[in-house]
């Protein structure tokens, strides 16, 4: 591959703008689970003594019509009944705080965005030889890696918590069974805390590895960086024949005002000061053209041939020099200006 189509540059903001239009934004799936995950926990800790509470309800009145076959047919509809509502107090709340909690992450991540591109059919995905490629490729055996290893560590931490609780299982195991569900709900509690605190690891690592992998993809060649260049800002051989155009226009401009100005402040070959006041429109004398060699050769040949006096002054000239065209004198050089003005205005009354 050529120089210039090795993705060596960092992506700009404008590729990276262009990537969001199109819904090609990078988040970390594991952040947003992670988190509905730890939400939905702390809901059904919350929840918890009402669901207990239905669930004795639930084995009271299993226990009570066992010894009543001829009530069965009846009592399994209300046993149904208390079931239902049992799964419904725990798992509504479960379900939308976990969608919510889940959804806000991924808002958090990637902010508002619409993006119609990404809802359309890509037949690429279609292409048998493009799916086996995505299947192997780098992306998705990082993913299959990180998923054993979540497997592999979430296996490990209920082992563990099981080993360090079975005692206190199987003590329970002829006790009461309202005794029992505590027990196991306090045991499922321990292996949801200890898991979340891996999935959060598990999580900053994702976040990290998203984030690289999808700047990684957004490289850009040289030769992309000129072509973004050229869209956006033009083709440099025309924007400099444009900045040559109008430096010209400038040009062309200030020397017509070099006619009308008061006096030009030479220094006094290489630089020449083009200087007007107007008392009725400006506070202090202006510049109204400058150059240095052959422009202000140029400038002097018009002062020539236009009658506008010349001054040779050089801590002057210099010192106007670096001030822009058409700003006013600053105030420190008011005195040396003011001096120059009256001695040309002086000149004029005497030839009139």
């Amino acid at each position: 591959m050529s120089e210039g189509g090795d993705k060596t540059e960092e992506p700009s903001q404008k590729k990276l703008d262009d990537a969001r239009k199109e819904g090609n934004v990078w988040k970390s799936k594991d952040l947003s689970s992670v988190v509905a995950f730890a939400v939905s926990m702390s809901v059904v800790k919350a929840t918890w003594d009402g669901f207990e509470t239905r669930i004795k309800e639930l084995f009271y009145f299993a226990i009570e019509h066992i010894a009543h076959p001829e009530a069965m047919g009846l009592a399994t509809s209300q046993l149904m009944f208390l079931a239902l509502q049992a799964m419904f107090l725990l798992c509504i709340p479960v379900a939308f705080s976990a969608a919510v909690a889940g959804s806000l992450m991924e808002f958090l991540q990637v902010g508002a965005l619409l993006a119609l591109k990404a809802l359309m059919p890509k037949f690429d995905k279609l292409n048998p030889i493009n799916g086996l490629k995505n299947m192997f490729g780098k992306k998705q055996v990082v993913e299959l890696l990180k998923s054993m290893f979540k497997l592999a560590v979430t296996g490990y931490v209920v082992w563990g918590v099981m080993r360090d609780s079975m005692g206190i299982v199987v003590a329970t195991i002829d006790g009461d069974a309202a005794l029992t569900m505590s027990v196991m709900g306090e045991l499922v509690y321990r292996i949801c805390q200890k898991v979340i605190l891996l999935f959060v690891a598990f999580a900053i690592f994702d976040v990290w590895w998203q984030h690289k992998s999808y700047m990684k993809d957004q490289m850009m060649s040289k030769d992309d960086v000129k072509k973004e260049y050229k869209e956006s800002e033009g083709d440099p051989h025309h924007k400099a024949k444009r900045k040559e155009l109008a430096h010209e226009l400038l040009e062309s401009a200030q020397m017509d005002a070099v006619k009308g100005a008061d006096v030009i402040v030479t220094n006094p070959e290489h630089v020449s000061i083009a200087l007007k006041y107007d008392k009725d429109k400006d506070a202090a004398p202006r510049i109204i053209a400058k150059g240095i060699e052959a422009r202000a050769a140029s400038i002097r040949e018009l002062a020539r041939q236009y009658d506008v006096p010349m001054m040779r002054n050089v801590p002057l000239a210099h010192a106007l020099l670096r001030i822009d065209v058409n700003e006013e004198v600053p105030e420190e050089l008011y005195d040396a200006v003011a001096e120059v003005l009256n001695f040309v205005y002086q000149l004029r009354q005497k030839a009139a």
